[in-house]
């Protein structure tokens, strides 16, 4: 999402972005890439649901009548039986993935249901061509890397805007919080959830200087990295339409401490916004026409509204692990300090936003809040008669990740110099980097052994087992450590580099990546 456009009045030259955005995308897609190596077939929340999906929007079943596929949701598609396979280990965290028959090549097309088959169809159009073609593990490979490229390229986006227009690089630091482990699984698979997160966390990071800066024109890297974004969460989910109007009362209101009027004199924001209005509209109207808001019946329970309500609260606890890194099938948990680890350094970036913003930065924190916990815990509640808790903590990852940049945002902002922002970077890489990789080896072990009844230095094992990932356990591990060292030290280096202390915008003319290495 880099661009090497001329600078616009009041900006000036900035050298090395493209390189920038190209070392973050390498690392985010090492890191990604690791998952997509590791996992097992269905390794992931729903990825079998997905994949007849993709599958079948591939092979031209773009729309197939809705139907009790499912749950009593959902569709049938035609897709190559090599692609059909049974659950045998999910949910089952003491059990191996090995029981399980791994996709084939068999072609033979067969009737199947799938849960994600009303959902709009762009996504799986983009990944799903190269399980049409070779239905066994290449495509399903394939599949996921695309997939994988695609929120890689996004949050390389997103971090080259951190690095532009970040006063004292402070949005870098809240980039690798928002991506969590959950995300990077997510990233990895073939779900629309995952492009989700990292579109949602490359919108805000367009978005906050795009409508908050005071710049005389508004840059055209901004503008297509929020039109990109934009228009993506428009259509991969239903609750894409819900995190843009978040953005837009969040940050485009009070009018007179936004740009939002100044940017409506711009034409390309005329477009932009015009074409992502227009993708919102067609999605409501699929909404409506495929009934994608029938969710099926997921064993609903017997509450009063008040009872789901209290329910609802007291399961915020685990949804809050589950934004770091519940994984596999929601069957497999780290060590507490893991999650304690990262919720603190999330909750200090919201916190110290709240303490040292002013009013008008309360008031965008209470209204990404609002967006990103209370209207989803509502809609929970009301639906619970019906569906039982089906909420995930990875649904509320793309507005929070927001949240997060944002409150980086602040902080710096407002209140810390560039020392201890600085700091503060440094602390996240080196606090969250080896997490990433941890948790990465703790999966392993589960999809490859089963998890151990305790947990010991002997049996955390990625090499043990009797399942391997198709290419081997070794390749993973090496994919995620070279991402990890890439994104991490270039992260370190750009936090080196923090802007004079000056009122003027973000414009780091300083920053030049090396050619060869990192530094």
């Amino acid at each position: 999402m880099a661009t090497t456009e001329p600078p616009v009045a009041g900006d000036r030259a900035v050298p090395g972005l493209r390189r920038v955005w190209i070392l973050a995308f390498v690392g985010f897609l090492l890191i990604f890439g690791a998952w997509s190596a590791a996992a097992p077939y269905d390794g992931t929340p729903d990825e079998r649901e997905h994949v007849v999906r993709a599958a079948g929007v591939a092979a031209g079943q773009i729309a197939p009548p809705p139907a009790a596929a499912k749950k009593g949701s959902g569709a049938f598609q035609r897709v190559p039986a090599g692609l059909v396979r049974a659950q045998c280990w999910q949910f089952k965290p003491q059990r191996s993935a090995a029981c399980a028959v791994p996709p084939g090549s068999d072609d033979t097309l067969v009737r199947t249901g799938t849960g994600a088959g009303r959902y709009h169809p762009v996504y799986y159009a983009v990944v799903g061509w190269p399980l049409t073609i070779w239905p066994g593990w290449s495509g399903v490979l394939l599949a996921r890397l695309i997939s994988a490229a695609i929120s890689a390229a996004l949050l390389a986006g997103a971090f080259v805007v951190a690095v532009k227009w970040s006063r004292r690089r402070l949005m870098v630091g809240g980039l690798l919080v928002a991506v969590t482990p959950m995300a990077a699984q997510m990233a990895s698979a073939v779900n629309p959830n995952g492009v989700e997160i990292a579109a949602g966390a490359a919108f805000f990071a367009a978005v906050i200087p795009l409508l908050l800066d005071r710049r005389p024109r508004p840059h055209r890297g901004l503008l297509l990295l929020a039109g990109i974004s934009g228009l993506l969460l428009a259509m991969l989910r239903q609750t894409g339409p819900l995190l843009l109007a978040t953005a837009f009362v969040a940050f485009a209101f009070p009018w007179r401490q936004s740009n939002l009027g100044r940017l409506l004199r711009e034409r390309a924001v005329r477009w932009w916004g015009a074409a992502i209005v227009v993708a919102v509209l067609t999605a409501l109207a699929w909404g409506v026409a495929m009934k994608t808001s029938d969710l099926g019946t997921y064993g609903g329970n017997v509450y009063t509204y008040g009872q789901a309500a209290f329910a609802e609260a007291d399961r915020w606890r685990g949804y809050l692990d589950q934004m770091v890194g519940v994984t596999s099938w929601l069957d497999t948990r780290m060590p507490a300090p893991a999650y304690l680890i990262w919720q603190f350094l999330a909750a200090a970036l919201v916190v110290g936003a709240f303490v040292f913003g002013r009013l008008v930065d309360r008031w965008r924190l209470l209204v990404l809040f609002v967006g990103g916990v209370v209207v989803p815990s509502a809609m929970q509640v009301a639906l619970v008669k019906q569906t039982g808790f089906v909420t995930q903590g990875r649904y509320m990852l793309p507005i929070l990740a927001g949240m997060l940049l944002f409150a980086a945002y602040v902080w710096e902002e407002r209140g810390l110099d560039a020392a201890r922002s600085r700091t503060l970077v440094r602390l996240s890489i080196v606090l969250l980097l080896p997490i990433q990789l941890f948790t990465l080896i703790f999966t392993m072990v589960r999809w490859q052994n089963g998890l151990p009844r305790y947990l010991t230095f002997r049996t955390l094992n990625p090499f043990a087992g009797d399942w391997h990932p198709p290419l081997g356990s070794i390749t993973p591990l090496v994919a995620s450590v070279l991402g990890l060292v890439l994104l991490g030290g270039l992260a370190w280096w750009v936090s080196s580099r923090p802007l004079a202390e000056t009122g003027e915008p973000a414009s780091p003319d300083v920053v030049q990546p090396p050619a060869v290495g990192l530094r």
